[in-house]
């Protein structure tokens, strides 16, 4: 598997709050609360694409919802904090929408 560089990014902010030390306290109203922030995140880390500016939103809130999805089964399950689960999880997010919003044309 070819991991990307915005699959680094995102697995390296899921563990970075997932190993800190007041992740416990937070509830999963904190974890959704941080939608805007996590999509300039995301949009600032992007590698430019030739795309609508509708298809990049899509492709960057889908990448948004996966790391947001990851941080709340974080929260209930500690078996979702793996570094390589959360990897593939990522990589597989950003493969498939990818696929869907940047290179299909048909959009």
């Amino acid at each position: 598997m070819q991991i990307s560089s915005l699959t680094v990014h995102c697995a390296s902010l899921c563990l970075d709050v997932v190993n800190q030390e007041d992740f416990e306290k937070l509830t999963i109203v904190d974890i959704k609360n941080w939608q805007d922030e996590l999509y300039l995140y995301i949009e600032n880390r992007i590698e430019i694409v030739k795309c609508s500016d509708e298809k990049q939103h899509l492709f960057i809130t889908a990448i948004r919802d996966e790391v947001l999805m990851i941080l709340m089964l974080s929260k209930e399950n500690p078996c979702a904090r793996d570094p390589y689960w959360i990897l593939e999880k990522m990589q597989r997010k950003i493969a498939l929408s990818s696929h869907l919003y940047i290179n299909n044309s048909d959009l």
